[in-house]
């Protein structure tokens, strides 16, 4: 359960990864927009990395497999507690069907952040691609227990 003030800590980056998985081409200026947020957030790499792809990926990742998905951008309270509900378990994350496959929403989340890596300091991107290296690497992947992976 996270305090009042770890949730406050955290919804601007929710907002901001989740423009990763909204039905629309990113330009380097969201890139840009979302390397600021993150950065600037105060999260060490590792937390990072989890907030991205066990938080936000498993919650509004399916956008990107559907035909339709919101482009616009998502609703702050409707976003936060999409992700809380993912994150108590209480909610089903990554559809067992999809225009894309699991494994190729991976592939594109990975090719975007990679993208929103270039614009952090060069420490903090190497290490959180670094991560998403290991972690792609090392593990199977299941739609239906995904976010139980990383």
């Amino acid at each position: 359960m996270l305090t009042e003030s770890e949730l406050m800590q955290r919804i601007p980056v929710w907002n901001a990864l989740s423009d990763l998985f909204l039905d629309t081409e990113l330009s380097d200026t969201t890139h840009r927009s979302i390397a600021k947020v993150v950065t600037k957030s105060g999260f060490e790499a590792q937390e990072i990395h989890d907030i991205l792809w066990k938080e936000v990926l498993p919650a509004v990742g399916d956008n990107l497999r559907v035909v339709a998905g919101e482009w616009a951008g998502f609703d702050p309270e409707w976003l936060k507690e999409r992700i809380l509900s993912v994150r108590a378990n209480a909610s089903a994350t990554l559809s067992h069907v999809g225009l894309i496959s699991v494994s190729d929403l991976i592939n594109i989340t990975k090719e975007e952040w990679e993208k929103v890596c270039g614009y952090m300091p060069s420490d903090l991107a190497e290490s959180l691609l670094k991560r998403c290296d290991v972690h792609l690497m090392t593990k199977e992947l299941k739609p239906q227990k995904w976010w139980r992976l990383w």
